[in-house]
Order: C-alpha cells, then structure tokens, then sequence
C-alpha cells in the first residue's frame, strides 16, 4: 500500500511500466483509488481535517489535483469516502463473528450490541469518531451520517426482530421502530463512555445484555 511521501507511483501495477499519457487500467485506477484512499486517512488523523489539503493528498499520492477532483469534489466527499472504507474494513472482520449463531433473538441481539460496544471503544474506531465530528459543518457537503453503518445496523436489527422474535413471543407492531431505540440506547452509551479504555469482550458482553435484557424484560430487569 503506498505511503505518504515515498515517492510510488500508483499509477503503475506490479512488473508494469508507467503508460505515460492516455487513459489508466482498471488495475490503476483501483491503485490510484486505494492510494488516495490510505494516504487521505493517515494525513486526516494526522493533520485534522481542517490541516489537510486536497492539494497536499493529491501530491502525496502523485497524481494531479485535476484526477483527485474527478473522484471526489471536494474534501468532504473524501472524508466520507474514507469513512465508509474503515467501516466496510471493520465490518470484514466482525462479520464471521455472527456466523453459527442461534435462533435466540436474545442472544443474538446481545452480540450485535456487544459488537459494537467492543470496537466503538477502539482507539482506532475513536480516532475516526473524533475526525468525523469536528469535520461537521466544514465542507460544501455534510459528513456522513451513516458511519458506524447505523443505517444498516437498524435494518438489520429490525430484521432479525421480525425474523426471530415470533419464536420469543413477540410480534413487533413497528421492527424499525425499535430497532432505531435500540441503536439511540447503543448511541447514547457511546457518547457517554467514549472517554473509557476499550471494552474487553466479556465487559462489552456484559453491558449488551443488561441492555438487550432491559429492553425485552422491562422493570423486571431492574
């Protein structure tokens, strides 16, 4: 992956000589993608948002200020793109996690939840989080909203609330409903603890199913 500042081209793949002009391979242009990508992340945590120039990306990827512009129109655009490239990474490695798991809607509920307690407390997911907030309001377009995947996640739990709560005897007026409180609940812990030391998996586990368990016993789980 190419480093900031060391001088690769990432318009020329593995045993390849640069094409000079016309247009890049589909393998380039993914190359150029990905460099942009690395090296805009590593100088937004470095620098800040506000540090960071489109002009200082693009000549530290070495490409030309006009190519960086075509796929991003400005450094908003950028930062989202990065958001969504961290959170698709993250979500590659948590996925597998949730293979082999019961049909208890309990206990699947709790490991999602435990999930992102977990990796919410990272100090690289904290990293982001902290770039994401003071880039709001800074750009000609908003930062995106939907990192951390909240979006996704409410579909999913609203999905596995229809799919696996008849079994638990529950059938769900409004899945969405409950699964965006479910999320707020989840949101607002973060917010509150973000200052802590990242969760181990037993503690993460522990406050998910004090949650999940208030949610579906009410005051008997007082």
């Amino acid at each position: 992956m190419t480093q900031a500042g060391s001088g690769a081209d990432p318009t020329r793949t593995k045993g390849q000589r640069p094409t000079g002009r016309g247009r890049p391979s589909r393998e380039q242009s993914a190359a150029i993608t990905e460099a942009i990508i690395h090296i805009a992340a590593e100088m937004f945590l470095n620098e800040g948002f506000d540090g960071t120039s489109m002009e200082a990306i693009a000549a530290a990827v070495h490409i030309p200020k006009t190519t960086l512009y075509k796929r991003y129109p400005d450094k908003m655009a950028l930062l989202n793109a990065v958001l969504h490239d961290r959170v698709a990474s993250w979500s590659r490695v948590t996925t597998p996690q949730s293979e082999g798991l019961g049909p208890d809607l309990r206990l699947r509920l709790i490991h999602y939840t435990a999930t992102m307690f977990e990796w919410t407390t990272k100090p690289e997911v904290r990293a982001y989080t902290r770039l994401m907030l003071s880039a709001a309001g800074r750009g000609p377009s908003e930062v995106s909203a939907e990192f951390f995947g909240y979006t996704e996640m409410v579909t999913l739990i609203a999905r596995e609330i229809v799919t696996h709560g008849p079994a638990a005897g529950i059938a769900a007026k409004d899945p969405e409903r409950i699964a965006q409180m479910i999320m707020s609940m989840i949101s607002g812990w973060m917010g509150i603890r973000r200052l802590i030391t990242p969760l181990t998996r037993e503690e993460a586990q522990a406050e998910a199913e004090y949650i999940i368990d208030l949610l579906l016993q009410g005051s008997q789980a007082w």
